[in-house]
């Protein structure tokens, strides 16, 4: 009964993703556009409640899944360099994806059919454009210093994020704690728990999961987005036009060639491979955040350079 616990789990962290802005595209826009920095502090928080829970998981239990280490490669940075660009073209990220399909803008389901697409080349080898990567050992509590102050990090967010829940009556932080609540207890049980795995299990034929609990629980994660967004009046079903969904396919697909190089995408660096204290996770979560940051300074200068007329 316990390996079903993550259908549920996944309804709510859908239902928690479709109530609060969760996308690096949209907050590192508010925060290069509009000098705000909420929206990525939100994402901190994100990051805080899982990691928090993620370390009482193996701490009592010993029993919690965490991500493997890397070895710090090129591949690296240009995996995360893809996946900054593919979001942005996509215009929403893996996670952002989750809350547009949510409101009803189906043709974000061609971001899946680009990422099922880079998916599939990368694993036969047609797209050597990156190396392997090297696992490192870990071990399983934090050993030294620096990620111990990482975890006492995760602490003061975590209480300052309810000090605003309760005290200031910002919900925003419930639902932000709820979705690295969420995330933690099914990534820390079931790791091979995504879209993008069931998307992978599809392509080389590795057939359903037992008793379908990977595929049910994907499916409720976007019935819970999809509810959430319903209940606020932004349920708004529409195909989008040609323009949206070839951004959407083509985002998908670089977005897919990134996650295959990094490895994972922005979904599962944020709530899961950072939390879990892999450094690789964070250089890549801040590369992509770099390369869409400059993408959004650049964008102004070559529009207005385009604007110019020729000189006669």
């Amino acid at each position: 009964m316990q390996q079903y616990l993550i259908i549920p789990l996944a309804f709510l962290l859908g239902f928690s993703l479709g109530r609060v802005a969760t996308c690096t595209v949209a907050a590192t826009d508010r925060w290069i556009n509009k000098g705000k920095l909420d929206w990525l502090g939100g994402l901190g928080v994100v990051m805080s409640w899982s990691g928090l829970v993620l370390f009482f998981l193996l701490l009592y239990s010993g029993r919690a899944h965490i991500p493997v280490d890397i070895e710090i490669r090129s591949s690296l940075f240009v995996g995360a360099f893809f996946m900054g660009i593919g979001a942005l073209i996509n215009r929403g990220c893996f996670v952002g994806t989750i809350g547009y399909i949510g409101t009803g803008q189906f043709s974000y389901l061609l971001s899946f059919v680009g990422l099922g697409l880079a998916m599939w080349l990368a694993g036969d080898n047609m797209l050597d454009l990156f190396d392997p990567v090297t696992p490192k050992k870990r071990t399983l509590i934090p050993d030294d210093p620096v990620k111990q102050m990482v975890v006492v990090g995760f602490v003061i967010i975590c209480l300052a994020s309810l000090w605003l829940l309760v005290m200031m009556r910002n919900l925003a932080m419930l639902a932000l704690l709820t979705v690295g609540v969420t995330a933690a207890m099914i990534f820390g049980t079931r790791p091979e728990w995504a879209y993008a795995a069931v998307i992978n299990s599809i392509i080389n034929g590795q057939g359903l999961s037992v008793g379908m609990t990977v595929e049910i629980a994907v499916v409720a994660l976007f019935l819970g987005a999809i509810l959430s967004s319903w209940l606020k009046d932004r349920f708004k079903p529409t195909l989008g036009n040609w323009k949206l969904a070839s951004g959407n396919l083509i985002g998908g697909f670089l977005m897919g060639m990134g996650a295959s190089a990094v490895p994972g995408g922005n979904d599962i660096l944020l709530m899961w491979t950072i939390p879990g204290l892999a450094l690789y996770g964070a250089i890549a979560y801040l590369v992509m955040i770099a390369t869409i940051a400059l993408a959004f300074k650049l964008m102004p200068v070559i529009q207005s350079k385009m604007n110019v007329a020729p000189d006669t």
